[in-house]
């Protein structure tokens, strides 16, 4: 029965994987790091902001939380000058670079510039006004995105084997967050994403395979110190959360069953090991994507190289 649902759940996502194809939407994740001491959160985020709906709005996503690529936001200080009086302006003129870039190998794809003139009764509002100029339908932002987005296809087109290798590395080493976050951030408008998908999945079940036995040594040895109703509840807690697709499934309802007989049908855990097994079959590209974002948001500061913004 498990081998025929994992038979329909691949061709589920496969069919999502094709039609996904067509819409081709790569994720980018969008950088702004802290540049100007006078800058407001407020005027920080709206920069921020404003960059992730320019990206969103030629064809890509810009509310990515994890990518093989980010676009990067750095503003560099030009003139500016202050209006005193009763009501004192503040007008400037400074730099927006973007860069476009990969934050595993640090190669920076694309770069352009705009300038930003704002005015404001401070220097943050007089930003915030300049950050919501910044337009969209921009001919030199537009083409700096499309350069971007081809040469991103390109990448993926040739450097799908070197991720799935890549990804393999890590699980052999154990290392199986890094491995599915690597891949989920392939986007699914690839031609090969078959192939990712189907080493996600591998990698996947030698993931849920490791920490089933894992979780089941801690259960046991929990339930043999204290074979009452509290170290009931501390090893369900682990059983409960062992995925029923992994190798040593049977082996958490043997114990389960053992500290059933124990402990008696008033334990609630042994409901909890009846749950339909066929809809976490449904839900497991959402956990395997939520691995691998997890792992990414966790390790952003280590994989982002900043090396690329400057050259």
């Amino acid at each position: 029965m498990k081998k025929i649902i994992l038979t329909l759940w691949a061709l589920i996502i496969g069919t999502a994987g094709m039609k996904a194809q067509n819409d081709c939407i790569i994720p980018m994740m969008v950088l702004v790091p802290q540049q100007v001491d006078s800058l407001a959160p407020m005027a920080q985020s709206k920069l921020e902001s404003r960059i992730r709906q320019i990206v969103t709005q030629n064809g890509m996503d810009g509310g990515a939380l994890f990518s093989n690529f980010s676009i990067v936001a750095n503003l560099v200080e030009g003139s500016k000058e202050v209006m005193g009086g009763t009501r004192p302006l503040v007008t400037l003129t400074s730099e927006l670079e973007l860069y476009v870039g990969n934050n595993y190998t640090g190669d920076k794809f694309a770069s352009t510039s705009v300038v930003l003139n704002g005015a404001g009764r401070n220097e943050s509002k007089a930003y915030s006004t300049a950050f919501g100029s910044i337009n969209a339908n921009n001919a030199q932002i537009q083409k700096f995105l499309r350069d971007a987005k081809r040469k991103m296809n390109e990448y993926y087109e040739t450097q799908i084997p070197n991720i799935i290798r890549q990804a393999k590395s890590f699980s052999t080493r154990r290392e199986y967050e890094e491995a599915l976050c690597l891949l989920t951030s392939v986007p699914t408008c690839c031609s090969k994403y078959n192939e990712i998908e189907r080493c996600m999945l591998d990698i996947y079940q030698e993931y849920v395979d490791y920490d089933c036995a894992v979780k089941v040594n801690k259960a046991r040895s929990i339930w043999n110190a204290s074979q009452d109703k509290e170290g009931a509840t501390l090893a369900g807690a682990y059983l409960a959360s062992i995925d029923p697709s992994s190798s040593c499934w049977d082996e958490a309802l043997v114990l389960a069953e053992s500290i059933r007989a124990r402990i008696g049908d008033k334990w609630e855990f042994s409901k909890e090991l009846m749950r339909e097994s066929v809809m976490l079959e449904k839900a497991k590209i959402e956990a395997i994507r939520a691995i691998g974002v997890a792992f990414g948001q966790n390790q952003k500061a280590l994989t982002v190289r900043e090396n690329w913004l400057i050259r």
